[in-house]
């Protein structure tokens, strides 16, 4: 069950990352960096860490610069205590 919570929001915070950045390219409706904060922190941080990297998004922020790869980490090792 925890592999499809992860998988789940390591696919919705992908997509996210994508469609800010399309948003941000068309002068849109972007997304707050509270709630793109708060999906880093709930298990998101794998499809965030892809959506820098894939889209070149928030990559210059200090705060996602630290808090996603740092958050990756931890959800590793919660991962990992939940499967064994």
């Amino acid at each position: 069950m925890v592999v499809y919570y992860y998988l789940g929001l390591t696919l919705i915070a992908f997509l996210i990352w994508g469609y800010d950045k399309l948003q941000a390219k068309a002068n849109g409706w972007r997304i707050p960096e509270r709630k793109l904060i708060a999906l880093v922190l709930a298990g998101g941080a794998f499809g965030a860490f892809l959506g820098m990297q894939l889209f070149r998004h928030k990559t210059r922020k200090p705060t996602f610069q630290v808090l996603v790869p740092a958050s990756c980490v931890l959800h590793a090792v919660l991962f990992y205590i939940l499967n064994t």
